[in-house]
């Protein structure tokens, strides 16, 4: 059992595993760590001063984790997987790769000789991250989009177009969780938008780019399976949700099922090519920017920290799902922990996935320009 108290003006923390940590905020808290089970007594007033502007706990749980050996329940880890795959000559588009599990592929991928589309909303950041993370930074070229605007979304897909000749991997993998309910340009609820919307779209935009036998990964997640259809014919308000049915949680949820929807209509369209998609659960409580909006999923992701994957082990699925052999000739297929899984009931509802589509196409055609040329294209 490790026990630390903490009292008095000035706090120091000794581990065996940690050197000293000193603080000068005042407040009081004990954390009591026992066969994994935590208990944590701590004001809120000094929740903020204690823990995130001082970061004890999340070292005092980082060293812990370093003792654990996860990767009998986890996997292999993304550097493992990509150790002896050749990806030269290949090119790879990702969204959200500018940070959390997006820049750790990134990083992977580069190593591997595959040329990196960054696709961000910073391009300033993503190359800052490019040059941190990437040995051969020539290999990498950011792009700017921005989810929430329909219009920036074809602005970057008109760019890559005039740029690239051929998209191999493309990894959907870009989220916004925690925001409050807002609306965006486009009058779509922002986490749907930005979640799945905008980046179906961009799939659809990049359609003449992509290689015969393209791989289309999707960031899922397991939380696809915490909820339901409130009917068996999907409006609009059911998936873009308005103010009165919004919580964050739920709205991310609804953003993954759609994902893994989208991932069976595709397989379905695809069914005659070389094409393939899959859905990817990096795994749950993996402490990335996506819980920085929301203070207690700060909170509750930094105290899982012992029992959650790394950046890296996060990566991994997603990183075989876009570059395994093992794949060849699949599609339609969920992984979790690099091994097959099956998906909810209703998310491999066909019925579901084609009404979904059908309504995704609408409130697009009634936004997008010379929408109808555009899917013409992609058939």
């Amino acid at each position: 059992m490790l026990m630390v108290h903490l009292h008095g003006p000035k706090y120091v923390i000794h581990m065996k595993t940690v050197d000293k940590f000193e603080i000068d905020k005042p407040g009081n808290f004990n954390i009591f760590i026992y066969s994994g089970i935590f208990k944590i007594n701590l004001s809120k007033r000094n929740f903020s001063e204690v823990i995130w502007k001082e970061n004890i706990i999340e070292h005092l749980l980082k060293n812990i984790r370093r003792t654990i050996d996860y990767k009998i329940i986890f996997g292999p880890s993304a550097d493992t997987l990509v150790k002896e795959v050749n990806l030269a000559g290949k090119t790879c588009l990702i969204t959200g790769a500018d940070g959390g599990i997006g820049s750790e592929i990134t990083r992977c991928l580069n190593l591997r000789d595959c040329k990196v589309l960054m696709a961000c909303r910073n391009v300033y950041k993503a190359n800052q991250v490019a040059n941190q993370v990437c040995e051969k930074i020539d290999l990498v070229t950011p792009y700017e989009i921005n989810l929430a605007s329909l219009a920036s979304v074809k602005r970057c897909a008109s760019r890559i177009i005039e740029n690239e000749k051929q998209i191999d991997i493309i990894l959907l993998n870009a989220a916004t969780f925690g925001i409050p309910w807002t609306l965006t340009e486009d009058s779509f609820e922002t986490t749907f938008q930005v979640n799945f919307l905008s980046q179906y779209y961009l799939l659809l935009c990049l359609a003449k780019i992509l290689a015969p036998d393209v791989r289309v990964v999707i960031t899922s997640s397991e939380s696809h399976r915490n909820l339901k259809w409130v009917s068996s014919w999907p409006n609009i308000e059911d998936i873009s949700l308005p103010k009165e049915k919004y919580t964050s949680i739920k709205s991310y949820n609804l953003s993954k099922l759609c994902g893994v929807l989208l991932m069976h209509y595709l397989s379905c369209q695809w069914k005659d090519t070389n094409k393939s998609i899959f859905c990817a659960h990096p795994g749950s409580f993996i402490k990335t920017g996506l819980c920085r909006n929301w203070w207690a999923y700060e909170a509750l992701y930094t105290i899982m920290l012992p029992f959650s994957k790394t950046i890296n082990q996060g990566a991994s699925t997603v990183v075989y799902c876009a570059t395994s052999s093992d794949l060849k000739g699949m599609t339609a297929v969920y992984f979790k922990n690099c091994k097959r899984c099956e998906e909810s009931d209703v998310a491999k509802d066909l019925y579901m996935a084609f009404k979904l589509h059908d309504l995704v196409l609408d409130v697009l055609r009634e936004r997008v320009t010379d929408f109808d040329n555009l899917i013409n294209a992609c058939t």
